[in-house]
């Protein structure tokens, strides 16, 4: 099953504090820009903060409790259980730019809002409007430079009565070093209203996760190859089904890079980035799809016709057509489903998700069968049914090669044949859609174990079955031979029995040298 984790999974935790430190680092403020009293004391929001409540840090810690290192300065104590902090992004009339990730000024017509629901961590049905500026100490400050603010309908947040935010989505409590409230309007709105700023994060791995990752890594290292021995001989690339089998693979090999590299990175990502690698990701992932489409169209009709041209204009035309169908129709489904992610009109609950709370479709939701495995599923069905077809004849048509010849080999040269075609046509994908439709169930998570050893499997069968083949191999050592390099190939000879027979006519990968018999 193909999912990415969410950037909003991470629980809080006490950061270590050095031994001259009087509280948590979470209940003070900084006294930077601050001027101490005679005494040395100081006084922050008519708080008296003596010598018992300071101490000097030498970093300071961000989001998630980063640590970072900085100049030595002055904190404070500020709060305790008699009084809990609350933070806030910006100064008194100021509110966040998500846009410019600064501090701006509230605009003349619009409100101040300072009013907000605090829930009670008691359970004891004391839930209050407050106004923050006065229920609580108020720390000013954001938890990291490029914040997203929780605003959409499916984030579901509660303001404690301690000053924690809770998060519904992963069940998550962020204290005050991993949030900030700041005034935000909607859009059908007249006035601003307190929200929280929160940070992506980087991605929490698994073991599911991780197998996940590297499985396509292992895939993209066998692609790679492939399309570039394919790229280098020219008999392959100038071949109408090896055009499309290098369209197909480079599509692959881009999404599969994107997932793991989101995945695997310790960087994080803001929304606008994470939107990019995301809908990059679903672009190529819907081409490689489409590309699947036209390998399945274009071997069906070459098996059916055995007269289907071999013109090289025609060949040419026919391939920019395809191309216009692939990379045209993948183009038009990601702008599609971008104004669908964007869009004010449409439901959380049926957008995909992408660059939200993840860099890639939300899966844990129905809606990702409408922008992805439902026209992939239509993909497959037809792949399905040129598969059943490709197989009956390729069945039929060797069956006689057998009789009239009574070879010895037509059993294994079959396996090899159909396996082909079931790798090109992509069939194993029904096991990643298989899986996120029973991902409720048991069977979901055996399934997703299954779809990510295809996904291991699948460049290293690529491979196999299209690289190490004789017709391939000879080439290579051709072209090694005439650029006066010799090699290893160089040094091999293969007959015609070796591995599989590979194609070299326009009826590549349906390896049928014989006319059907007419009935």
């Amino acid at each position: 099953m193909i999912y990415i984790s969410s950037p909003r999974s991470i629980l809080c935790e006490e950061s270590e504090q050095n031994l001259n430190e009087k509280c948590p680092y979470k209940d003070t403020v900084d006294l930077s820009d601050m001027k101490p009293l005679e005494n040395g004391s100081y006084v922050y929001h008519n708080i008296l903060i003596d010598d018992s409540k300071l101490a000097q840090y030498d970093y300071r810690l961000g989001a998630y409790d980063k640590r970072q290192k900085s100049e030595l300065h002055w904190r404070g104590c500020v709060c305790d259980e008699t009084r809990y902090c609350v933070k806030v992004c910006c100064q008194w009339g100021e509110f966040f730019n998500e846009n410019t990730y600064e501090c701006e000024k509230i605009s003349a017509d619009l409100n101040v809002p300072t009013d907000l629901l605090i829930i009670s961590t008691d359970n004891n049905d004391d839930d209050r409007v407050v106004n923050i500026y006065e229920h609580f100490i108020y720390q000013i400050g954001l938890p990291c430079k490029y914040g997203e603010s929780y605003t959409s309908e499916d984030d579901e947040w509660h303001l404690m009565e301690d000053g924690t935010l809770y998060i519904k989505y992963d069940n998550t409590y962020l204290d005050t070093v991993s949030y900030c409230l700041t005034p935000y309007r909607y859009n059908d709105a007249n006035e601003n209203v307190l929200v929280p700023m929160i940070c992506p994060t980087k991605n929490t791995m698994t073991s599911e996760l991780a197998f996940h990752c590297y499985a396509a890594l292992v895939t993209v290292l066998f692609l790679i190859p492939t399309v570039g021995i394919y790229l280098w001989l020219r008999e392959l690339r100038e071949n109408m089904r090896g055009k499309l089998l290098i369209c197909y693979l480079i599509s692959l090999i881009i999404c599969y890079s994107i997932l793991s590299y989101i995945n695997l990175t310790e960087l994080t990502f803001g929304e606008n980035m994470c939107s990019i690698l995301g809908f990059t990701c679903y672009f190529f992932f819907i081409a490689a799809f489409l590309w699947l489409s036209v390998l399945c169209f274009d071997i069906w009709i070459n098996f059916k016709d055995h007269r289907v041209a071999n013109n090289a204009n025609k060949n040419f035309r026919r391939f920019i057509w395809y191309s216009c169908y692939a990379w045209g129709l993948a183009a038009i489904l990601t702008i599609l489903t971008m104004c669908c992610q964007w869009s004010e009109n449409i439901s959380n609950e049926y957008k995909p998700g992408i660059g939200h709370d993840s860099c890639w479709l939300d899966t844990n939701k129905w809606s990702a069968a409408i922008y992805f495995y439902w026209p992939n599923l239509i993909i497959l069905i037809f792949s399905i049914a040129t598969f059943i077809q490709l197989t009956m004849r390729i069945y039929r048509v060797r069956s006689d090669v057998a009789q009239m010849t009574q070879g010895k080999e037509v059993f294994k040269e079959n396996a090899v044949v159909i396996l082909r075609v079931f790798i090109i046509l992509g069939l194993s994908w029904i096991l990643d859609i298989l899986s996120y439709y029973l991902r409720d169930y048991g069977a979901g998570e055996f399934l997703s174990l299954l779809s990510d050893l295809r996904c291991a499997l699948q460049g290293l069968l690529i491979f196999i079955l299209f690289v190490l083949k004789g017709n391939v191999l000879k080439s290579i050592k051709k072209r090694l031979h005439n650029s006066g390099k010799p090699s290893l190939f160089a040094r091999l000879s293969f007959s015609k029995s070796s591995i599989s027979h590979g194609p070299q006519t326009e009826h590549e990968y349906i390896e049928v040298n014989l006319r059907e018999p007419k009935e």
